[in-house]
């Protein structure tokens, strides 16, 4: 997960984004906790999305409590009392965030392999952790990454068939450990969100894509990404899949039921999937907005 799956603060409560942040910082502090300092550096909100919603569906009662940032003394944080779910949360940011070094590390640009190079060993260590603790949790992403990588070495590989070991990996990421048809509704709603997310990542890095050689879904159609006509099919394209998939995981949210966090989780994937979805396609439709106003 890439960054995308964030809250849109600006229409949150303040008491729901405290909530928030205090299950953004318990999950910092499960991977330090659980692997050490460096491994905090990996945290992002996309994980944090994930532990919002599963700590949402289960029958635990759980509490909050204020406590001093390691980081920043003078600032306390929210802290929730489940560790169980931000335990489980912690072991998948560090296997995915493996799987993702390893992939840089063969990766076409040479700046994505150094980075990866240098923190490969640190990162080897920690997985080995987390295989151990979370061997579900390994098989799902392992299995995961090979198929992407067997895709990604066909021809003419559509967008569909490219997002699917990652969405797949998503769901089962978000249902694992529960059961019957709150197991089939998180499973729903997570691959929505990683195909939401894998449409958003390739079009993103289309460009850069190009230039490198890396593989994307969308190079074979958008090639000439430069020309002001083919850049404004791609958004449109982009753009039209992105909403459909939006609206597929807004439906799965509302199947899901929550005992706590709801407002939290409709802003995150209502609010927020839009708001990151228009931050990537603006860099394709603003340039020719300004053109028409010349």
């Amino acid at each position: 997960m890439l960054g995308y799956v964030k809250a849109f603060k600006p229409e949150m409560k303040i008491k729901d984004y405290e909530l928030y942040r205090g299950v953004y910082c318990s999950l910092c502090r499960a991977l330090g906790r659980n692997y050490s300092p460096i491994a905090q550096l990996f945290l992002s909100y996309d994980f944090a999305f994930a532990a919002v919603l599963r700590l949402a569906v289960i029958h635990e009662c759980f509490s909050f409590s204020q406590k001093r940032c390691p980081y920043n003394p003078a600032k306390k944080c929210m802290i929730c009392s489940e560790k169980n779910e931000l335990d489980y949360c912690s072991h998948a940011v560090i296997i995915t965030v493996y799987y993702k070094v390893l992939d840089n590390l063969h990766d076409k640009g040479l700046k994505s392999r150094l980075i990866a190079a240098l923190i490969y060993p640190i990162v080897r260590l920690m997985h080995k952790k987390a295989a151990r603790l979370a061997p579900d949790i390994e098989k799902i992403i392992g299995d995961s990454m090979k198929a992407q990588t067997e895709t990604e070495e066909k021809e003419n590989v559509g967008i569909d068939e490219a997002a699917h070991p990652s969405a797949d990996a998503l769901g089962k990421i978000f249902s694992l450990g529960f059961d019957d048809d709150i197991k089939n509704r998180l499973y729903s709603l997570g691959y929505m969100v990683g195909r939401f997310v894998y449409i958003l990542d390739a079009a993103d890095d289309l460009e850069d894509d190009i230039k490198s050689g890396s593989f994307n879904p969308f190079k074979a159609e958008f090639f000439n990404i430069k020309n002001e006509e083919c850049r404004r099919n791609f958004a449109e394209k982009a753009e039209g899949m992105l909403n459909l998939t939006h609206s597929n995981a807004l439906d799965a949210l509302d199947e899901i039921e929550k005992k706590r966090f709801e407002d939290i989780l409709e802003n995150i994937v209502f609010d927020g999937l839009v708001h990151s979805g228009k931050a990537v396609l603006n860099k394709y439709s603003e340039s020719l907005e300004k053109g028409c106003r010349k």
